[in-house]
């Protein structure tokens, strides 16, 4: 399991511009729904042939975070 902090507040436009990155630069994803919780924090999971991803703007944790099977590494800079 890999995990990358993006941002340590929860930050909207931060959570979007990662997403895309990796909705780019990420062959064969498939992006599920995002779920929203009732605070503003969102989850969005992505599935792929070698594994998942998930990226969270979390406002209990105050931070932009990917959790993820793949290893993002050139990715996230």
């Amino acid at each position: 399991m890999f995990q990358y902090t993006v941002c340590k507040e929860a930050d909207n436009k931060k959570f979007k511009e990662i997403c895309s990155k990796i909705m780019n630069e990420v062959n064969g994803l498939t992006a599920n729904e995002p779920i929203i919780d009732v605070d503003g924090s969102i989850i969005q999971k992505y599935a792929s042939p070698k594994g998942d991803i998930k990226v969270y703007n979390d406002y209990e944790v105050d931070a932009v975070y990917i959790d993820s099977e793949v290893n993002l590494d050139d990715i996230i800079k």
